[in-house]
């Protein structure tokens, strides 16, 4: 930390003493990932001058790891051979991320400046849904015809790879755009210069359309394990093409919606410390609600049994430890069953597989507990007696019983009526088993006053 505070010190130093040429040095050596974070602490008219002074590839490479605000303030700023350099020398992916959470008057003046191709394959992207293959894809790759020979390929890699997002893997297409196949850059390299790409390609490929969801194309990525995928339309032609990278952004994307789910906190973007608490309090306060007003049932099931109350007072202690422990458990199997449905692709088809596995492991957890919770309370608490002990260990059996079918359940009903599996869990599932839980305990208990 104390390299990184000395480099952000020297560059400031630099710049206020405008030395461009030792600046450039700097800028040409140190990674552009974290040149990106210490020019964020530079004010604006630093980074204007930082901008103006080192070579545009460099900056168009830092432009995309800023932060929005920072680029929305940059394109204010640039005039339009500026935006036509950043935009020369950027990725399209990376200029239509930042396009999306652009306003409409940013954009305009983006796309102003754009060339009629650019201008074209922004528009393309920023057609396609949100959270879609198509959304996350760029037209930056290296294409090939299956008649090249492996002489005319490396020409082909030579002038399209300056652009290219990855040249390691390229894809061979026909005249109608057609995906054929793909070819790594190795087996180019190592080929007879006479051999034609069709000889060597590999045409049992994967790949995705333009309309699949991105959490779709990371199941791809993960059972296949590759680089790089290609993204084709309904007529299976080409379109463009998904890197490993990004893939890493959908999964922190989706891993941070699903905790906000889980939460019962409707999805952010953006950092803790920059998301303003007017968001934070609209993201919040829904579930809030609505949690709130669902515990009338909890109140109403307590209110209707006052008279068991009455006249087993004791029944009260354990109503706490019965409702944390039927919640535990409904949330232990929603979370058990949401990973699955991640990492296993596990589908409302898997219902009954599910439903015996959740019964099978409740009735060992819920004799277990049944057995402790009976000499805890038999132990430490003699006046409560052994028998009130079994009544009470004998709720937490059945509640853990059904506590466990309804949280591995309900994220697989949420498939169902497409709901995220997310939202079926946490304090959606402590809600509806408290309820449960607590209408099984008086039962019980009227069946033993009534004995």
């Amino acid at each position: 930390m104390e390299n990184w505070d000395e480099k952000l010190e020297l560059l400031q130093e630099l710049v206020a003493s405008k030395q461009v040429k030792k600046l450039r040095e700097i800028f040409e050596e140190v990674n552009i990932v974290d040149l990106a974070e210490m020019v964020e602490k530079f004010t604006f008219a630093e980074v204007l001058f930082v901008f103006k002074t080192i070579k545009k590839e460099i900056t168009a490479e830092l432009f995309a790891y800023l932060s929005f605000d920072r680029q929305e303030d940059l394109i204010k700023a640039f005039s339009g051979p500026e935006i036509k350099s950043i935009l020369d020398n950027l990725y399209l992916d990376d200029v239509v991320d930042f396009l999306e959470e652009m306003p409409e008057n940013i954009v305009r003046k983006v796309l102003q400046n754009a060339s009629v191709q650019q201008r074209a394959e922004i528009n393309m992207l920023l057609s396609f849904a949100v959270n879609s293959a198509g959304s996350i894809m760029t037209t930056d790759y290296v294409e090939l015809d299956e008649h090249d020979s492996v002489s005319q390929a490396l020409v082909k890699i030579r002038k399209q790879g300056k652009t290219a997002e990855t040249i390691n893997t390229c894809f061979v297409i026909n005249a109608s755009n057609m995906l054929l196949g793909s070819v790594k850059l190795k087996d180019i390299l190592f080929a007879k210069e006479g051999t034609e790409i069709g000889d060597i390609m590999d045409t049992d490929i994967a790949s995705v359309t333009t309309l699949d969801d991105q959490e779709n194309v990371v199941r791809v990525f993960q059972k296949y394990d590759i680089s790089v995928l290609p993204v084709v339309n309904a007529q299976y032609r080409l379109m463009g093409i998904i890197t490993v990278d990004d893939v890493i952004d959908v999964l922190e994307e989706e891993a941070t919606e699903d905790i906000h789910l889980m939460a019962a906190i409707r999805p952010l973007e953006g950092s803790y410390l920059e998301t303003g608490i007017v968001d934070m309090f609209k993201a919040r306060i829904p579930w809030l609600l609505v949690l709130m007003v669902s515990a009338t049932v909890t109140d109403y099931v307590i209110t209707a049994n006052n008279h068991v109350l009455v006249l087993l007072p004791s029944l009260a202690f354990f109503i706490p430890m019965l409702m944390d422990t039927a919640g535990n458990a409904g949330s232990q199997a929603s979370a058990m069953v949401i990973r699955g449905i991640s990492v296993d692709s596990l589908s409302y088809k898997d219902f009954f597989k599910v439903l015996i596995k959740e019964i099978r492991v409740a009735m060992v957890v819920g004799l277990i507990l049944f057995l402790v919770n009976t000499m805890r309370i038999g132990i430490f608490m003699p006046s409560v007696g052994w028998t009130m002990g079994m009544l009470v260990s004998l709720s937490v059996y059945i509640t853990i019983l059904l506590s466990k079918i309804i949280g591995g359940s309900l994220p697989l009903l949420a498939l169902v009526f497409k709901i995220d599996p997310a939202a079926m869990s946490g304090p959606v599932i402590t809600t509806t088993v408290d309820a449960i839980s607590l209408t099984v305990y008086f039962a019980i208990a009227t069946t033993f006053l009534m004995m």
